[in-house]
């Protein structure tokens, strides 16, 4: 999967990368560098998408400017100005591209060691929490809540250091970071919603099915052959999809080969006709169809839009 976006930041704050993903749908692009392991990243939501990934960071969205929506394992949720999410390792996830208005989002990438390695204090009692099984996907945050209104000032702070980088902003975003690893863990202590076994065990069959898309997305699919390759019907497939994703297994496969021929129309010359054809669209008049429905321009104009940035 890769993606690439616009944005207006200054100081340490980046473009979004493109999204890399190894055939498991897990993002491969390193946050930040191996000694500081976190990027942040502000962006438009207006020209901002980012399909199914999942990745072993953490990682937080806050909504400078709603509403915006991010869709993390089965559920939506609409962020409004000022809320904020933190999600999970490993945990699947996108944030949708806004058809109107002009909604804006901060949002930050940080592999746990960043607090403190797995032989540290800090790993045992602040990350560990949050990694060991049945803890939730996701952290909804608003400020109407003490404790997480707690949460989202230090992201934000972590957020605004790392764009300014003033002196020991590394030591200043770790401490801050580590402060919201403590207020979550503390949710999880205290028996906040586990996810079950069974819950697991379908994110790791969804993770399957999208390698398997991501494999031969160039080929004819069906839902049959992708519920095959994990040895589920037709009838449960759907169902998994609907369940986890929102979408239908077809659905998916038509958003993948879209975002591969948005890749291939920023990053070379060929003509449209052979990109959608490469993408897997027999059609060209479906292929423009398509791209047109879910990045609301034709892939002329959304080639011109790159090529004048």
């Amino acid at each position: 999967m890769a993606f690439q976006t616009s944005c207006a930041a200054a100081g340490g704050i980046n473009c979004p990368p493109d999204i890399v993903a190894d055939g498991e749908g897990r993002e491969l692009v390193q946050h930040g560098s191996a000694l500081f392991p976190i990027a942040c990243y502000a962006e438009d939501v207006k020209s901002y998408s980012v399909a199914w990934h999942w990745h072993e960071e953490f990682e937080f969205i806050l909504a400078v400017k709603g509403p915006l929506t991010v869709d993390v394992n089965k559920t939506q949720l609409v962020l409004r100005t000022g809320q904020g999410v933190f999600i999970n390792s490993g945990v699947l996830h996108a944030v949708e591209q806004a058809e109107s208005g002009n909604a804006l989002l901060h949002s930050g990438v940080f592999h746990p060691r960043l607090v403190g390695g797995m032989d540290t204090i800090f790993w045992q009692k602040r990350i560990r929490p949050l990694l060991q099984p049945g803890a939730p996907a996701f952290f909804l945050l608003d400020s109407g809540t003490a404790w997480q209104r707690e949460a989202l000032a230090c992201l934000q702070d972590a957020w605004q250091v790392v764009a300014d980088e003033p002196p020991d902003y590394e030591n200043e975003a770790r401490y801050r970071l580590t402060t919201v690893l403590r207020l979550l863990g503390a949710q999880c202590e205290e028996g906040g919603v586990k996810v079950s076994q069974q819950e697991q065990i379908a994110a790791e069959r969804m993770k399957q099915m999208l390698r398997f898309v991501e494999e031969h997305y160039a080929e004819e699919l069906t839902v049959e052959r992708i519920a095959a390759c994990v040895a589920l019907s037709e009838s449960a497939c759907l169902r998994s999809f609907r369940q986890l994703l929102g979408i239908t297994p077809i659905q998916y496969v038509k958003q993948f080969r879209v975002e591969k021929a948005a890749e291939l129309l920023r990053s070379t010359r060929l003509r449209t006709g052979e990109i959608g054809a490469e993408c897997g669209f027999a059609d060209g008049s479906y292929f423009i169809k398509t791209f047109r429905e879910l990045k609301h321009c034709t892939p002329k104009e959304y080639r011109q839009r790159f090529e004048a940035q």
